[in-house]
């Protein structure tokens, strides 16, 4: 559903961030949720909600130290989701989102992520961009070391990190020291695509997003 394009600049030199826009995607609602309210920096989120409970896309603003920040939480890597609902569901957090987003985070448990789990990201990130993958930071939320996640025989969560432009994180409530590493992250991510945030377009499902899906 999308195009490679981001709006570019012949001078650009650094990203305006005042207005971030950021699209949470994650098997699990809750932490989902969890994850909102800790970026925001209050509870806006309901975290104990069951997801059908909640909108089709979520999206909630706040401000901190001086930045406006929207999170939006579109529910698309819920089990069983029929493929209509998924195109739905991007197509309205492509809406919500306009003019476009800024990063995508990647929310996931280390220890129940699989091959299919990977598959599915990567269709899901795709119907927004074929660029999505290079806007996207990991951010693990189960209490695992550094040094444990990568010493894991876990290759399909190694895989998807090496392919998604932000790396990974690892969530925490007590040291929020992850969030200013997101938002460096994301500057990073938008210099080095010399954009200015990721355009997302409708575009017709090609024989690749099935393969990926499958």
């Amino acid at each position: 559903m999308a195009t490679a394009a981001g709006r570019c600049s012949p001078l650009f030199d650094r990203p305006d961030m005042s207005d971030l826009r950021i699209v949470l995607i994650g098997k699990n609602g809750s932490e989902n949720r969890r994850v909102a309210n800790t970026i925001l920096g209050r509870a806006v989120f309901d975290s104990e909600a069951p997801y059908y409970l909640q909108q089709s896309s979520d999206r909630i603003s706040g401000e901190l130290e001086g930045r406006k920040i929207t999170v939006f939480n579109p529910h698309l890597l819920q089990p069983n989701f029929p493929q209509g609902e998924i195109i739905d569901g991007v197509r309205d957090c492509v809406s919500l989102s306009a003019p476009g987003p800024h990063v995508f985070v990647l929310v996931l448990k280390y220890n129940n992520f699989t091959e299919d789990d990977r598959h599915q990201v990567k269709y899901v990130l795709n119907l927004f961009s074929y660029q999505a993958m290079k806007h996207t930071i990991v951010l693990t939320t189960e209490d695992v070391q550094h040094r444990s996640l990568f010493t894991s025989r876990n290759n399909s969560v190694h895989d998807l990190i090496k392919e998604c432009g932000g790396g990974y994180l690892r969530f925490s409530t007590v040291s929020t020291g992850w969030r200013y590493e997101m938002f460096r992250r994301t500057e990073e991510i938008l210099k080095k695509e010399s954009i200015e945030f990721l355009i997302c377009d409708n575009r017709p499902i090609s024989q690749d997003d099935e393969r990926e899906r499958k």
